[in-house]
């Protein structure tokens, strides 16, 4: 659908844009987007870009409560809800004047999930339009005038000439926020035909938020991490200390439900109003910073009432004006430049084995704003390494790979050397997407390994100096891919035997007869392997006299001590299927038991996390979580607290990370 001019378009999610988007539009473009949804489902449709010709060229959508929303100009739009199971583009230009045109990216909301809370009704069919073209802004009526478009509940109006050409200005009550446009004018559409340039806004009781002051600070959505409740609307009005003085927002963490919850973020301090709008956020892309262009900035949280995310961490800072501030440096890249001042240009490159990604070069722009993100470095496919050490990723690790791929790495070793793999993650799709490792330069060797599925490798050490590494994907169902170290040594040595995920090592002498040992990390334990390994010589090979230990976390146990952790087994990945792990935890008698919830994210529904008021399955319930839904803190009344976690045969996520006090 990108760039094509018009089509019909299913599936659960996809983009639509302009023909020849970021490029502009031809003239006299007559385009036409059908997305069809099953029965019952609803689309949501998020713009990331507009910049149509204001009042000639226009995007006209049909299929949401209102016969037609028609939008024009530079403003990016609010996301569109269909309120049936399809949505309908009209995409027409004139004969001159041509902008950048429009993308957007459509996601489907299956009608279970709509009542998966028992909340949300289904639209009715028998929904009556007839009367709406009386009342609703952003419909057409044959005349020279657009109808009356209404006063909001708990709002004002300013104006009340409707002919063409002219505006109307809304705003609120004290404690209600502004949804939608602060002005909207009568536009001749066609020769005929006149509506608003956008629909009646509503006025939204505000629910969370605050005012805040620089010069710097942290901003969250309602119990981040844990999900943020339905209709939400928090409003954030940040001022800096220093009047002087502009805004930087960064968003450490952002995943909000796409297309149906949204955080708008606005520059000065009228919130709602639709010509302030710097970005609408959906989803989980963010830019890499905002800056306002004068001393306010507001935030305006979104929820619908179903299926909330763990919402967003931003951080924001007073910066000097006349500036876009430091957009940072990608992983594994390299940036020219240090000034971040209107006109200055930053180029990156990434480092040998990465792609670059995204723009090479960005520019600070007039309204504070970087031309574009910053670009990220995507490990290359083919790729022939000559350093002692390194690492390998599969392409866009840890996002997940691309199908029908077929990469091939070498690794080059001085001759009379050998090479070390060791495995940090691994998770391809099992049987049909796999990784081959082999001894290259030497003939009649079986291959060192062939290795599929999310079962993290051991260790590996070749026989010569040269090691082949052949990755290939099928055409579907794809995983996070791997992260590899590995490392050159003497005939001498022992090859470097790394660090245990989760754990620690002591020592740094590989030679024969050297010792290294090692330690789990707290809410770990070792799992196979040795505390203690010896570089010895064993049928004339230099090696180590055991395996590295591997540290995991454990599925459950009775756990004394004062302090520490628990995680499920998989972390910090996802946690494994078909669970059944019990914890007690023991405090000394007259001691009460605190937990602290600092991460928490499960199947909703089907994997619970069940927490006990004592030291066994039939202790008083206190309560079971899923989801992103769990409380801060629990405290026990006695000195015992049981916890179970169950999961089921499918669909995991990251689990909890909970510490644990008596």
């Amino acid at each position: 659908a990108e760039g094509a001019c018009g089509g019909t378009l299913r599936g659960t999610s996809g983009t639509i844009s302009s023909p020849h988007f970021p490029s502009e539009y031809e003239n006299n473009a007559d385009c036409t987007w059908t997305i069809l949804a099953e029965p019952g489902d609803t689309i949501a449709l998020v713009f990331t870009d507009f910049q149509l010709e204001e009042g000639y060229d226009f995007l006209e959508i049909s299929g949401t409560e209102a016969p037609s929303i028609w939008l024009t100009g530079m403003n990016l739009p609010s996301p569109v809800i269909s309120s049936k199971n399809w949505l309908r583009l009209h995409f027409t230009s004139d004969s001159n004047h041509r902008r950048k045109g429009f993308n957007a990216q459509f996601q489907v909301k299956k009608a279970i999930e709509l009542k998966s809370r028992g909340v949300k009704m289904l639209p009715s069919k028998e929904s009556n339009h007839k009367n709406s073209v009386l009342t609703q802004g952003g419909d057409a009526v044959a005349s020279d005038t657009c109808p009356d478009p209404g006063i909001p509940e708990n709002g004002k109006r300013v104006g009340s000439d409707f002919r063409v050409g002219a505006s109307v200005q809304f705003s609120c009550e004290d404690n209600y926020v502004l949804q939608g446009s602060k002005s909207i004018t009568c536009q001749r559409v066609t020769d005929t035909l006149a509506a608003w340039s956008d629909h009646r806004p509503i006025c939204r009781a505000r629910t969370c938020g605050s005012n805040l002051r620089g010069p710097s600070g942290i901003i969250t959505s309602p119990n981040y991490p844990v999900q943020y409740e339905d209709n939400a609307h928090c409003v954030w009005v940040i001022t800096t200390t220093d009047p002087e003085k502009v805004i930087k927002l960064a968003f450490e963490e952002f995943e909000l439900e796409r297309g149906y919850d949204t955080l708008t973020v606005g520059d000065a301090g009228k919130v709602g109003d639709t010509r302030t709008v710097l970005y609408v956020l959906t989803g989980s892309s963010v830019p890499d910073l905002i800056v306002s262009m004068s001393n306010q900035m507001w935030l305006h949280l979104q929820s619908d009432d179903s299926i909330g995310s763990p919402g967003f961490k931003a951080v924001y800072q007073e910066i000097e004006k006349g500036g876009c501030g430091d957009p940072g440096i990608p992983s594994y890249g390299k940036r020219t430049g240090s000034s971040f001042l209107h006109g200055d240009t930053l180029t990156f490159e990434c480092q040998a084995a990465f792609e670059l990604v995204g723009e090479r070069t960005i520019t600070c722009q007039q309204n504070n704003q970087w031309s574009g993100n910053k670009p990220s470095c995507v490990f290359s496919c083919f790729f022939n390494f000559t350093t002692p050490s390194g690492i390998i990723l599969s392409p866009n690790y840890p996002e997940e790979y691309g199908n029908n791929m077929n990469c091939v790495w070498l690794i080059i070793s001085e001759p009379g050397s050998r090479i070390h793999l060791i495995f940090n993650d691994f998770d391809v799709e099992p049987q049909f997407d796999y990784l081959t490792v082999k001894d290259d330069g030497i003939s009649d060797l079986p291959p060192l390994g062939t290795f599929s599925g999310n079962e993290v490798p051991s260790q590996l050490a070749s026989s010569g100096h040269i090691v082949r590494l052949e990755f290939q994907s099928d055409h579907s169902t794809t995983g996070r891919g791997f992260n590899i170290t590995y490392t050159t040594f003497g005939q001498n040595e022992c090859h470097d035997p790394g660090i245990p995920i989760n754990g620690r090592r002591f020592g740094d002498r590989f030679l024969l007869g050297s010792s290294v040992s090692f330690h789990c990390d707290d809410g770990f334990v070792k799992t196979q392997g040795s505390e203690s390994i010896t570089c010895i010589m064993q049928d004339g090979n230099v090696v180590w006299s055991s395996t590295v230990p591997r540290c995991e976390a454990p599925c459950g146990g009775h756990l004394t001590a004062s302090s520490g952790v628990i995680l499920p087994p998989g972390w910090p990945g996802y946690y494994k299927d078909s669970l059944n792990c019990e914890w007690v935890i023991e405090a000394r008698p007259g001691h009460s038991i605190k937990i602290t919830f600092d991460r928490f994210q499960t199947e909703v529904n089907y994997d619970t996390l069940e927490v006990r008021d004592g030291p066994a399955n039939s202790s008083p319930l206190i309560g079971e979580y899923h989801g992103t839904q769990a409380p801060q803190f629990l405290i026990s009344t006695g000195n015992y607290m049981y916890l179970l976690f169950t999961t089921d045969n499918s669909r995991s996520s990251v689990g909890f990370l909970i510490h644990y006090e008596s």
